[in-house]
């Protein structure tokens, strides 16, 4: 009987001491549970992505211009924030995505990329600034941003400008100069000649490149008058001088030349057949135009047709174009009439000629003369 009461008063104890232990063993669970769900909480929290991503909701929210720091644009013949402009214009309603770049391997400086509609718009590198052990390999880690460069496009539009030193290039009104100049002058070869007597233009090349959109461009001569020029894709060339209007005194000096150079060949003017000196007054001293008219004195000048005097019609300077103030150039045309002697044919010759001037101690000269094929 008393080993039976013994047996019922052990009993409670077992069980009450067992219940005990899967309480506190289910209290330790609970708490083990707790602390590494709040580990892995806080872990989750401390992930650099929620920075990135809070940074992508205040870009998406227009501060932008407070987040971005824009630099302004190198070139010169444009508003210098246009890019920035532009970049901010396209921020507007667009979805703000990020992902981390895949060279990034710096677990304490991770590098990530913003996109707006696809299209990169940032780079975000962040640094640690501190990191507290939570368990196991888990830590709970502070970030900074460190840095978020914009991605600014640039202009894709280039030209290239082809005008003479003597000119003045102008894009979107700032004057472009050596900055922009490539290589070397090069000889115009119409001006060879002339060359040897007088400065004269030479071309020169500039190179506008990363325009966002096309320029106006301006080219003018020294006087400030505009120059016409071609345009071929993205290359632009200037070479034909603006006209100006010619002084009556210096027209008539000039058609008289024409005309005096023309009597020389056909043996009209007194004095051509002994030599060159009726010509001399019109051209420098040493000028090759001497030297063909003299060879042509000598021994062609003799096969020209007998004719009565001459008679000229159709008289025009035109094209006066001035390159300094030292040098132009004109277009001289007449018809010049004659009666043969022997058959009283008569006989027509046209003079369509541009006549290159120089100045030398005060007087102009002809430097240089071309026949024009057809009439400009």
């Amino acid at each position: 009987m008393a080993d039976a009461k013994t047996k019922k008063k052990k009993f409670p104890v077992f069980w009450t001491v067992y219940f005990l232990f899967l309480a506190a063993l289910a209290a330790f669970w609970i708490f083990v549970l707790r602390y590494v769900n709040e580990c892995l909480l806080a872990y989750e929290d401390a992930q650099p992505e929620h920075v990135v991503e809070a940074l992508a909701r205040d870009l998406q929210d227009g501060q932008a211009e407070n987040i971005l720091s824009f630099p302004a644009s190198e070139n010169r013949f444009q508003d210098p924030y246009l890019a920035r402009d532009r970049y901010l214009a396209a921020l507007t309603g667009s979805e703000i995505t990020f992902e981390k770049d895949p060279g990034s391997y710096d677990a304490k400086n991770p590098v990530y990329h913003l996109y707006a509609d696809q299209r990169q718009i940032a780079t975000v590198s962040l640094s640690e600034l501190s990191s507290e052990p939570l368990m196991f390999i888990l830590s709970r880690q502070e970030w900074e941003v460190a840095s978020v460069v914009p991605v600014l496009e640039t202009g894709e539009k280039d030209v290239l400008i082809y005008a003479p030193n003597t000119c003045t290039v102008r894009i979107n009104g700032v004057e472009a100069d050596e900055r922009e100049r490539n290589g070397e002058e090069h000889e115009i070869t119409e001006f060879s000649y002339v060359a040897e007597y007088t400065s004269v233009p030479k071309l020169v090349e500039y190179e506008i490149t990363e325009l966002f959109d096309e320029p106006e461009i301006e080219i003018l001569d020294r006087f400030g008058e505009k120059m016409e020029y071609t345009r071929t894709d993205n290359i632009i060339e200037a070479s034909d001088f603006p006209i100006s209007d010619m002084d009556e005194e210096l027209a008539d000096y000039v058609l008289q030349n024409a005309i005096n150079y023309s009597n020389f060949f056909s043996r009209d003017l007194p004095g051509c057949q002994k030599s060159v000196a009726p010509l001399r007054y019109m051209f420098p001293e040493g000028s090759e135009f001497l030297d063909l008219a003299d060879n042509y004195r000598k021994h062609d000048m003799w096969m020209y047709s007998s004719h009565g005097a001459p008679t000229f019609s159709n008289q025009r300077v035109t094209d006066y174009v001035r390159y300094s103030e030292d040098f132009f150039s004109c277009n001289v045309y007449f018809e010049k009439k004659m009666t043969l002697t022997k058959t009283g044919a008569v006989r027509t010759v046209v003079t369509n000629d541009k006549y290159y001037y120089v100045n030398i101690d005060g007087k102009w000269l002809i430097a240089d003369m071309r026949t024009i094929l057809e009439e400009e």
